[in-house]
């Protein structure tokens, strides 16, 4: 395969800018908190922020979770600082109390004129799935939340699998930069020689890619080379729900199967918080603490240099940053994130249709540069 099979091309586009990049973001599903988290917080709001946006996550009377603007249109406290009143998220300054539509319900201090029609705050989709809290900001663009197969599984063979939750982080890194890390197969003989790669052999394969389903798709062959028996190693199967999930199935020479999923959360443009899971099919009884060890081993090893990329923000303008062909899953995804944030500056319609549209096997991508 040519450097001209795989380069992307010059010609850049004014809508590619972080501001609309961010509005693209705002039509997908993101987690916030975990459910552990959002439980420790008792009867007060949570809060959280998700590209830029300070929100107050709460579970009310019923069981339900609900996310509101984290700012009382009265005087501007923020809600995260009141708490939970049955079906109602009150203020602590003045009282004021909001329902889960972001509409004011009652103003302590008028109990007998009418509640304003202005009195009410933005509220956001909600959706708990995977132990994780999930907020969409806005939802024209009838976006699902990204798929686990882990759960899958279990929800098919209850207790085949054992699927632990690691602790989230928060990096100052854009979340498609942690994505693309994730993905980025040539950095495994650098980064992670001796643990996922060998520097001695730094050529990685250019694999097929797909677009099914709202994800990108490719498999993965690892060099020959001893790891630890709790490593991720092994025949792995990648999958990337756009824009901002990474789900990895590997099949190891014994026959285990393992499974390794992260969602990295922006919390801005330049600062993301990962969730993330590890799963297995076999020493369903061993010590969980070996198997979570050696994923902090991975991320202690990735962390000084994804979060030391300048700028820190992912930019999509072709030629910014310089390509070579075996970056080629990363220039795909690169591609696929620029195509949505075109197609969001067409609508909610548009952008819908650019998530869901199946594309085959990849087999000409243009790139910069040469190497």
């Amino acid at each position: 395969m040519t450097i001209d099979e795989v380069a992307m091309e010059e010609t850049g586009s004014p809508r590619l800018g972080q501001e609309n990049f961010e509005q693209t973001l705002t039509f997908f599903w993101h987690p916030v908190c975990t459910t552990e988290e959002l439980a420790a917080a008792g009867d007060r709001p949570l809060r959280v922020t998700l590209l830029g946006r300070d929100v107050a996550v709460a579970r009310l009377a019923s069981g339900s979770v609900v996310a509101l603007a984290d700012r009382c249109v009265h005087r501007s406290a923020r809600l995260s600082v009141g708490w939970v009143d049955g079906e109602n998220v009150r203020c602590g300054y003045h009282g004021w109390a909001y329902g889960s539509n972001g509409r004011c319900t009652e103003i302590p201090s008028m109990p007998e004129s009418p509640v304003p029609a202005r009195a009410c705050v933005p509220s956001y989709d909600v959706s708990e799935q995977y132990g994780l809290v999930w907020v969409r900001l806005d939802g024209r663009a009838r976006t699902t939340v990204p798929a686990h197969p882990s759960y899958e599984r279990l929800v098919a063979a209850p207790h085949s699998l054992k699927v632990l939750m690691g602790a989230p982080y928060t990096w100052p890194v854009a979340a498609p930069r942690r994505v693309e890390n994730f993905v980025d197969l040539a950095h495994f003989a650098w980064v992670h020689d001796g643990t996922l790669g060998r520097r001695d052999e730094p050529v990685p394969p250019l694999p097929g890619i797909d677009r099914v389903d709202g994800e990108m798709r490719f498999a993965y062959d690892p060099p020959d080379m001893a790891v630890e028996e709790t490593a991720l190693f092994g025949h792995s199967e990648y999958r990337m729900p756009m824009p901002l999930t990474v789900s990895i199935e590997f099949w190891l020479e014994s026959g285990a199967y393992r499974h390794l999923w992260m969602t990295a959360s922006p919390v801005d443009m330049a600062t993301c918080r990962a969730f993330w899971t590890v799963s297995r099919d076999d020493d369903l009884d061993g010590d969980d603490a070996e198997y979570m060890r050696f994923q902090q081993v991975v991320l202690d090893e990735d962390e000084p240099l994804v979060c030391n990329q300048v700028p820190r923000e992912m930019i999509l303008e072709p030629g910014f940053e310089l390509s070579v062909r075996t970056d080629k899953v990363s220039i795909e995804y690169r591609r696929w994130l620029g195509q949505l944030v075109e197609a969001c500056a067409n609508g909610p319609a548009a952008l819908h249709r650019a998530i869901t549209a199946n594309v085959a096997r990849t087999t000409r991508l243009r790139v910069t540069g040469a190497a």
